[in-house]
């Protein structure tokens, strides 16, 4: 282990290639996040405008959180998406997992909530949040188009429209 702290660990790691010979990285791990798709109705999304302090601005996102809470995933999300949105959701399923490379161990899981139901927890008290009902491709086009793009809002919001329009 090369460094521990603050919630980061970092490793020299080891893995054989196929012919034989052996690659040697560093890896970071980091606590997995969770990033939810909630949908109030079938047309519109909620979405994140947080400010974001060592950016310096406000970017939008989806509701997202660290899962270092809760051993179990699906229950960290339907947390952060209750204290970020003041909803919980009657409807929850796991959508889809990214990673960011193969050197950060940190997924990104992502989750889809329908049948929304208003339950606020309070905010952590160092974040500054707005929430935001958009139409599908407007919220797409916000966080494409934030100053800072949070790259697992957009990716979620992606993939989920690519797989929308595959079914049509």
């Amino acid at each position: 282990e090369l460094f521990s702290g603050h919630g980061w660990r970092v490793t020299l790691e080891e893995a054989p290639l196929p012919d034989g010979r052996v690659k040697t990285s560093a890896h970071v791990h980091r606590a997995d996040t969770a990033h939810i798709l909630a949908f109030p109705t079938e047309d519109t999304i909620l979405l994140l405008r947080e400010f974001r302090p060592f950016y310096g601005c406000y970017i939008w996102m989806l509701p997202t959180g660290r899962i270092d809470k809760e051993a179990d995933i699906a229950a960290g999300a339907l947390r952060e998406l209750q204290e970020e949105t003041g909803f919980t959701a009657e409807e929850f399923a796991h959508y889809c997992t990214a990673c960011h490379s193969e050197t950060l161990q940190s997924a990104n899981h992502i989750f889809i909530a329908r049948h929304l139901t208003p339950n606020p927890l309070p905010q952590d008290a160092d974040e500054l949040i707005e929430v935001h009902e958009l139409p599908l491709q407007k919220a797409l086009e916000n966080v494409l188009t934030s100053e800072h793009v949070h790259l697992a809002s957009a990716f979620a919001l992606l993939h989920y429209l690519h797989h929308q329009n595959a079914q049509v």
